[in-house]
Formats: structure tokens, C-alpha cells, sequence
């Protein structure tokens, strides 16, 4: 919409040309001439005062954002990297194998299986026959056996204990990232409205003053029309 004082400045200068048509004489010409400049004049000032309008209105009601909020906004994505909030687990190191969980007291406990063998043997007469030396074998791999399967066993329940630790500090580790990251971007996000917030309130500044200096031109326009009708 046009301003009041300029759309009279537009109608001003329609009146003053037709006043011209029909008043040929010089004096005439002249007096329709200073009206208008008068009233070029006028529209001129209203103009300079709607502008001071525009950017008192927006200085005075502000916004939420600022400019450096859009400077931050853009160092704060420029510096983002999702890579910073994954915990990196790495591999599990166990390092071990069933072998470390044979008993130390292995030695001890088939000397004792041979002793109960060859005692066994003595009182059925094997002596220290090839019986016997079969007896006292086979009771060592059935010793042997059960006791690499107790070390698998142990070593089992040992590895599983410590791939729990190594999980349950790796999620810990990876939910206090997660935890970091969901902050981060709540601050991002409000960080970005006050930056679009800014910008919304310098597009409608603008809009304004665009639309006042459209309007000015038209008037412009419409002066230099009525003047050249004047010469």
C-alpha cells in the first residue's frame, strides 16, 4: 500500500498537470511548478522519516538473536563432527587360552593318580608289568583329560566375565557420549533458531525499506511525468 502523503504527492501532481492543460499562460506554468516541487518536497521528507520509522521499529523491538549468534551458530557447525561422540571400542584383547587355567598342582595330582594305580596294580599281582604300565597310561590321559576339561571351563567363564567388563565400560563410556552429543545439539538447534530468528527480523528490515523505496520510486516517477508536462 502507498503511503498517504506520497499517494497525495501522485495526486498532487495529476491536479497540478491538468491545471496546466487548461492554464496555458507562464505564471501558471510556474505556480504549478512550485507546487509540485513543494510537494516532491514534502513526499522527500516522508520518505527520509519512514525510513528512520523502518529502523526504529526493528532497533527498538530487536530480536532474540544477534549477530554474533550467527557467527557462533556457523563456527559451532563448521567444528561439528558426529565422529567425536563414538566411543571406539577397539577389539577385545583377552590374551589368555585354557592352558593358563590347568592347575599348577597338575604334576602333584597325577603323581598321586600313578601311586593310586600302581597300588591298585601291586594288590591285583600286576606288579610292574606291561599291565600295570597300561593301567598307570590310560589313568594318566583320563587325569590329563579331566583336567584340561576343568581348564576349559575356567577359562571360559573367565573370558566371559572379562568380555562383560570390556562391554559394560565400552556402553558407559558410549552413553556419557551420547549423553554429550544430545546436549550438543540441544545447544545447535537453539543456536540455529536465534540465528535464523536474526535473520528473520533483517529480511523483514529489509522487506520494509524495499517496499518504501518502491513506492518512492513510482512517486518519483509520477513527479518527473507532471514537471516534464510543466516545461
Amino acid at each position: 500500500m502507498i503511503p498517504a502523503l506520497i499517494a497525495g504527492g501522485i495526486a498532487a501532481a495529476s491536479l497540478i498537470g491538468n491545471m496546466y492543460n487548461s492554464n496555458q499562460d507562464r505564471k501558471s506554468r510556474e505556480r504549478a511548478a512550485s507546487r509540485l516541487s513543494e510537494q516532491q518536497r514534502a513526499t522527500d521528507n516522508e520518505y527520509s522519516q519512514m525510513l528512520r520509522d523502518i529502523d526504529s521499529y526493528y532497533n527498538g523491538r530487536g530480536s532474540l538473536g544477534t549477530a554474533q549468534d550467527v557467527t557462533s551458530y556457523k563456527d559451532a557447525i563448521a567444528g561439528y563432527d558426529p565422529n567425536k561422540f563414538v566411543y571406539d571400542r577397539g577389539e577385545f584383547d583377552y590374551g589368555k587360552t585354557a592352558d593358563d587355567f590347568i592347575t599348577p598342582l597338575r604334576d602333584k595330582i597325577v603323581a598321586n593318580e600313578i601311586a593310586g594305580v600302581q597300588h591298585s596294580a601291586a594288590g591285583a599281582g600286576l606288579g610292574r608289568g606291561s599291565g600295570a604300565a597300561e593301567a598307570i597310561a590310560q589313568a594318566v590321559a583320563d587325569k590329563d583329560e579331566e583336567l584340561y576339561r576343568l581348564a576349559q571351563e575356567d577359562y571360559r567363564d573367565d573370558r566371559d566375565f572379562a568380555y562383560k567388563k570390556y562391554s559394560d565400560y565400552a556402553q558407559a563410556m558410549q552413553n556419557k557420549l551420547d549423553t554429550l552429543r544430545a546436549a550438543t545439539d540441544t545447544k545447535l538447534t537453539m543456536q540455529g533458531n536465534l540465528a535464523n530468528d536474526y535473520y528473520a527480523t533483517m529480511d523483514a528490515a529489509q522487506a520494509d525499506r524495499l517496499k518504501a523505496r518502491q513506492d518512492k520510486l513510482a512517486t518519483d516517477a509520477t513527479y518527473a511525468q507532471a514537471m516534464a508536462g510543466l516545461v
